[in-house]
């Protein structure tokens, strides 16, 4: 989809990376430059050889180059590949870009069809600009800690890095936005995408409820705000997850699972008052019943349903794995689930640091300006 768009990946660790692979996984022929030392991300595990499962889950389908941008002759590497280039994702702080002569405004009057992507932490025009940030902060900051985790409890931050990820996510389109912009202009721009307002937008109904009404949403667990049943319930040998959204699905969970009495709670409303007898009752007729037997009685009465996997289980399981590609290295083989297309493309694994360094140099001391 995305065949002849030439990308340059700067960022390092999680957002940014994340943001070009998924350029990367539409087609695009994405370039990580990296100093000397490499991105950092190669330093967290786990490893499998010297290889960091880490790095390689973000860098999947890109070539690799070393860049030392603090020399002369490195920035002049980089000018002529930019030169080429259609796309730069960044996450440098401000101070960063300024001290390495890598402000987006600099860079683009000599590369003005550009499109340059910028993750800061905090917005440019907000006092934070040059404040730190990380997937934790950003989720502190966002407030979607203090809606996770269970009622009563401290917050949490989400099992997975859902900050960083979305602001990879808005990255790409924003990036995609901004190059689909070019081809009708022929102008390139820049687009900052900040961390913490990327995950903001992870608040969705519930930002707008609480901001409107002006009451604080408290942490529900697996459980949701305003919709009953909703929510993980154990069974005798591991958990389900149950989603009645619309009041048919209570009438077939209720005749699925011989509920009674259930006069007076055939809408969510109603069930919302009684929330406690409610859950008690399923959670009482799932008692004894084992997960595979809950999800097939469910999935016969067409109740949202789905058994609750581990990591392991959802990437090798019968659906989970039509999901995932395995890609082979010198230090063995690992694995990463592809885009959720319904084109996928052929990726090569994550670079080795410099693995593509002569074959990179070489095409931007031959070639001019990308013609998208």
């Amino acid at each position: 989809m995305l065949e002849g768009v030439v990308v340059v990946d700067l960022s390092r660790i999680l957002a940014g990376p994340f943001a070009a692979q998924a350029l990367a996984q539409l087609g695009a022929d994405v370039i990580k430059v990296e100093p000397p030392e490499g991105d950092p991300a190669r330093n967290i595990g786990p490893f499998i050889g010297e290889r960091s499962l880490y790095f390689s889950s973000l860098n999947t389908g890109k070539r690799g180059v070393v860049i030392d941008l603090a020399s002369v002759a490195g920035m002049a590497s980089l000018d002529r590949l930019l030169h080429r280039a259609d796309i730069v994702v960044e996450n440098f702080r401000p101070r960063a870009a300024q001290r390495l002569k890598l402000e987006p405004e600099e860079i683009m009057t000599r590369h003005p069809h550009l499109v340059w992507v910028s993750i800061p932490a905090f917005r440019s025009a907000s006092e934070r600009l040059n404040d730190p940030g990380y997937d934790l902060i950003a989720q502190a900051e966002s407030g979607i800690m203090s809606v996770t985790g269970e009622r009563g409890g401290p917050p949490l931050r989400a099992g997975v890095a859902v900050g960083d990820l979305s602001t990879g996510l808005w990255a790409a389109i924003a990036a995609l936005a901004a190059y689909v912009r070019r081809l009708r202009t022929g102008a390139g721009s820049r687009v900052e995408v900040p961390l913490v307002d990327a995950t903001m937008t992870l608040l969705s109904y519930v930002g707008t409820s609480a901001a409107t009404t002006g009451i604080e949403p408290a942490p529900v667990g697996s459980g949701h705000h305003t919709l009953l049943p909703y929510g993980a319930f154990p069974t005798d040998d591991g958990w389900i997850a149950i989603a009645v959204i619309g009041d048919k699905f209570w009438a077939r969970l209720a005749d699925a699972l011989q509920l009674a009495p259930v006069e007076g709670l055939e809408t969510n409303a109603a069930r919302a008052v009684s929330a406690d007898a409610v859950n008690h009752m399923v959670a009482m007729a799932l008692a004894g019943m084992s997960t595979a037997a809950a999800t097939d009685l469910l999935r016969a009465a067409d109740v949202p349903h789905a058994p609750i996997r581990s990591v392991i289980d959802a990437m090798t399981g019968a659906y989970g794995a039509g999901a995932v590609e395995t890609y082979p290295t010198e230090s063995g083989d690992y694995h990463v689930v592809r885009a959720p297309t319904d084109e996928p493309v052929d990726l090569r694994p994550a670079p080795r640091l410099g693995e593509h360094n002569a074959e990179i140099l070489k095409e931007g001391d031959e070639t001019g300006p990308a013609e998208n």
